[in-house]
């Protein structure tokens, strides 16, 4: 079995949330090439076996905060495993992509401390999302979330984004002037200021 973890922070995994571990690892083994099957035929087994026993994608669900709190996330390729896992794992049935209230759990979870907007993303979502996400829309979120700042500097309007992203940054400057720091944005400028010559790089932690 491919470890794509420190052995004792699989071992840790292991003894926490067995389930959650053993399929991700079989993910990252199946993701990575390190397994002879067809990436995308390894996938689709999994995503039977997973879903042939009764409760268990829910229950590895469950278990994401537990998974998440032992693995060592060394750099960024290995965040990136972990987040792709979380989709993976939240699609249902065999759906292609996963529900609107899948993804705001997630989100919620996986994101928090690597994403300025996520309280005010996850708003947005649940009010004006009527779709299920997408596996683009969710990989392309991670990519925004380390290249905006909170006041939106670093987003590209020209940029191949989402039409979900899009649509959230219209929604962001129509509520939020720049200007404006009073308010609903007295806080989050607050805390602009509280990091402001720190040189943080877009995305990073907080």
């Amino acid at each position: 079995m491919a470890r794509p973890m420190g052995s004792s922070g699989f071992e840790a995994a292991l003894a926490v949330c067995p389930a959650a571990a053993q399929a991700y690892s079989k993910y990252c083994g199946i993701v990575s090439g390190c397994t002879n099957a067809n990436p995308r035929e390894g996938l689709a087994d999994l995503s039977r076996t997973i879903d042939n026993m009764e409760g268990m994608r829910d229950g590895i669900f469950g278990d994401i905060h537990k998974l998440m709190s032992v693995l060592e996330f060394d750099d960024v390729s290995q965040f990136n495993s972990f987040y792709d896992f979380v989709f993976f794992i939240s699609r249902e049935n065999g759906q292609k992509n996963i529900t609107v209230q899948k993804a705001l759990a997630a989100w919620r979870i996986v994101l928090v401390g690597r994403f300025r907007l996520l309280d005010r993303w996850c708003n947005f979502v649940e009010k004006y999302q009527r779709h299920n996400i997408s596996e683009d829309a969710w990989q392309q979120l991670l990519a925004f979330s380390r290249c905006v700042n909170e006041d939106l500097e670093g987003y590209d309007p020209k940029g191949a984004w989402p039409v979900i992203i899009d649509d959230f940054v219209e929604h962001m400057h129509r509520i939020y002037r720049p200007s404006d720091c009073s308010s609903a944005m007295e806080s989050q400028c607050s805390i602009s200021n509280t990091f402001r010559g720190l040189n943080l790089l877009p995305g990073s932690k907080r």
